[in-house]
């Protein structure tokens, strides 16, 4: 057991302080960049579909845990990717994707490595 004053519970402490620190700083930096991507989606999104641009948001899941997601969810698969037209016939062709959630995603995926960097995580 270590005593009061000693250098064990001296290191502890500044330990448990450095851990708060990390723990702000990461939380800050994932909320910002969870929000920062989902206004970035907001005006990068095809604006065909006025509900489907306009319905990014953000849920946090946990102490650092954020969820930028669109309530028209299921558009957004079939935006990024493509899909294939039918008629009664059967297959007519496919439509191209439009790549707009992966180089958002990237960008801020980097961002908060930068900002986790930059504050010396």
């Amino acid at each position: 057991m270590a005593k009061t004053g000693s250098v064990t519970a001296q290191m502890k402490d500044l330990l448990d302080d450095v851990d708060e620190n990390v723990k702000r700083s990461v939380e800050r930096n994932a909320r910002d960049c969870a929000k920062g991507s989902s206004a970035s989606l907001k005006s990068s999104s095809p604006r065909k579909s006025g509900e489907y641009s306009a319905g990014w948001t953000t849920k946090k899941m946990g102490e650092a845990d954020y969820i930028v997601y669109n309530k028209e969810g299921w558009k957004t698969h079939i935006l990024e990717n493509g899909h294939v037209i039918r008629n009664k016939k059967g297959d007519f062709g496919r439509v191209p994707g439009i790549k707009h959630i992966k180089p958002v995603e990237e960008e801020f995926v980097e961002k908060f490595f930068q900002d986790c960097m930059r504050d010396k995580i």
